[in-house]
């Protein structure tokens, strides 16, 4: 049996109340879509007591949260620029970020679900379960959401786009800002990157940080070729990285689909190429995401989500800004520590990206904020899916 998706999550502030409903109940397996639930203080949630101890909503909770975290509500269809032959490194920086700013800006900036930096649907219907436990006095103590006492975690990645980063060293500067505050970082690498990339891997590998897959190569195809092709590429990907015994995966361009989801499975521990609010180049009209500041399972793969604003979609709405794009991080940082959550960061050491003034600055005042807080749990994706699974009762 799959880990529950709504029960067994307990956030500092539970606002939500509930009035009996006396309607007839809707039935299991009725979605809420977006735009149905108001701000938690505010909502009425359905529900009636047939019986004393009993709580019986009148929706299906835990099939909503499965449909917004797989991101079913979202249309389906592939990105045309999916079948291009080219990886995007073959395309001149210049123009990635102006086609970025046309089909990505205007997104983010739009009205819309979900919403952007911050979508909590997923987090109040766990609320209101938490709320209905408790109204049914069967409520129980739940196991901690994180280990040691912490109130919510912190995990900082980073994706090699190019070999640039590698001839460069461009890499250099973000790892330093990170072991200046006493912490570490995932580093994800492209397999054809691997005979210029592996020095820098041993080196971040020996000063405590972990290494992870980033697909065969930088392209825009990988995540729809046949499920049997994936989990063969996966299981040599997973072979030539034996030295760093990588656990995880996040595709190039975060574009995801059932048959990447199900090749990497068994292959590696977690992916982390979900995003919990994001719009995507050239997807699906408006924004997409999985709702949820918490990891969860897709099978036996576990999901850890980019939950602060990555810096490429940053970049798109302030350029190189350092304060317009630190506070935009600040924010969703306060927040998720609010919801006792996952702030799960991403950047690119590429020149362009992250290695820029600006960025560099802005990164820095987020590691800082990081490192100072001593309920963080400051911890690598490895081993947050070491303990989610412990947590969750899943097998390794």
């Amino acid at each position: 049996m799959s880990p529950s998706l709504v029960r067994g999550f307990h956030f500092p502030a539970e606002p939500i109340t509930l009035r009996p409903w006396t309607g007839s109940p809707a039935g299991p397996g009725v979605y809420i879509e977006p735009g149905v639930l108001a701000t938690p203080e505010t909502v009425a949630i359905p529900f009636t007591q047939p019986e004393p101890g009993v709580v019986r909503l009148a929706w299906d909770p835990e099939a909503s949260v499965q449909r917004l975290v797989t991101e079913a509500y979202v249309p389906a269809g592939r990105p045309w620029h999916s079948r291009l032959a080219v990886p995007s490194g073959w395309i001149p920086s210049a123009v990635r970020e102006a086609l970025l700013r046309a089909s990505v800006a205007p997104r983010l900036r739009a009205e819309g679900f979900p919403g952007w930096p911050v979508e909590s649907l997923v987090e109040d219907i766990r609320t209101i379960v938490r709320a209905a436990e408790a109204a049914s006095g069967r409520r129980r103590s739940p196991e901690p959401l994180w280990p040691g006492g912490h109130t919510w975690a912190a995990v900082l990645s980073h994706d090699f786009d190019s070999l640039d980063a590698f001839r460069h060293d461009r890499w250099k500067a973000l790892a330093e800002i990170e072991e200046a505050h006493g912490l570490r970082s995932s580093w994800h690498v492209c397999s054809e990157h691997l005979p210029a990339a592996f020095r820098a891997l041993e080196t971040l590998a020996a000063r405590g940080h972990e290494i992870a897959w980033h697909g065969p190569r930088h392209d825009y195809r990988f995540a729809f070729r046949p499920t049997e092709r994936i989990r063969r590429e996966a299981a040599a990907a997973a072979l030539s990285l034996g030295a760093f015994a990588p656990r995880g995966f996040r595709s190039p361009n975060f574009l995801r689909t059932p048959g990447l989801l199900a090749g990497l499975e068994d292959v590696f521990g977690y992916d982390s190429s979900a995003r919990d609010t994001a719009a995507e180049l050239f997807g699906a009209p408006g924004r997409q995401g999985c709702c949820t500041v918490f990891p969860f399972f897709h099978g036996r793969l576990l999901e850890l989500p980019v939950t602060i604003p990555d810096d490429l979609s940053i970049r798109c709405l302030y350029g190189d800004d350092a304060e317009r794009i630190a506070t935009v991080q600040a924010g969703k940082l306060g927040w998720i520590r609010s919801r006792a959550g996952m702030a799960l960061a991403l950047t690119h050491p590429e020149s362009w990206i992250s290695v820029t003034p600006g960025a560099l600055k802005a990164y820095g005042k987020l590691v800082e904020a990081v490192a100072a807080d001593p309920d963080a749990w400051r911890a690598l994706p490895r081993d947050v899916e070491a303990w989610w699974r412990g947590r969750s009762g899943a097998p390794t």
